[in-house]
């Protein structure tokens, strides 16, 4: 029966990050996958059933919150960086390298969504990994952003990007979009460049902007 157990390990800057680690049963180290969740997902966002599947296949299955998101750590909360995210997801392999039951010379990356990009970046600068399965990945953001902002609406979000950094100059907390709301009355940012559905901490390089993004 494959057993499932709270873990934590220390990223840059004394922050912990937090997740499940999923052993199959039987005995010697076996090879292992890192998981994480995509843009704004947690742990409990409905990929569970994968890590458990590949358990049950023999992996040994790391899935961890990214840094300010779910039980992990960090401020501010809901930030996302991708930069950031790849940074601690190369400390995860080495947690997972340091592990008695895992085989340090198999681990495999997998990463869904936003993260699908990271599995990308880190299956191309790891030389670590012996797999990488980046489902459904962000892989250009400026070409999502072409997809999602009207031409004529993106210079007026570069300019709310730009209104929140000097109002950060000035002492202000960082501005928060909501992605996701149990209000169905919530306006949206998309076509229109208002409003959106979770209030994520706004970043100027967010692949909304219509700018060349980091992947």
């Amino acid at each position: 029966m494959v057993t499932r157990t709270d873990v934590e390990f220390e990223v840059d800057g004394n922050v912990k990050l937090r997740g499940w680690l999923f052993v199959p049963p039987g005995d010697g180290p076996r090879p292992a996958i890192t998981m994480a969740h995509g843009y704004a997902g947690v742990k409990e966002h409905g990929i569970e059933p994968f890590a458990k599947a590949f358990a049950e296949a023999g992996f040994v299955v790391m899935l961890h919150d990214h840094r300010g998101f779910g039980a992990s750590e960090g401020t501010p909360r809901q930030d996302v960086d991708p930069w950031r995210q790849i940074a601690d997801w190369r400390r995860a392999i080495s947690y997972l390298e340091s592990l008695n039951v895992v085989d340090s010379k198999r681990i495999g990356l997998w990463g869904t969504s936003y993260a699908g990009g990271h599995a990308i970046v880190l299956g191309a600068t790891d030389r670590r990994l012996r797999c990488v399965v980046a489902q459904v990945p962000t892989i250009s953001g400026y070409e999502q952003g072409l997809r999602r902002i009207p031409p004529e609406n993106v210079g007026a979000i570069e300019e709310m990007f730009a209104d929140d950094d000097r109002a950060q100059l000035q002492g202000e907390p960082p501005r928060r979009q909501a992605i996701v709301s149990t209000d169905p009355s919530c306006e949206r940012l998309s076509k229109t460049g208002t409003k959106r559905r979770r209030g994520l901490k706004m970043r100027s390089n967010s692949c909304i902007a219509g700018r060349p993004e980091v992947f």
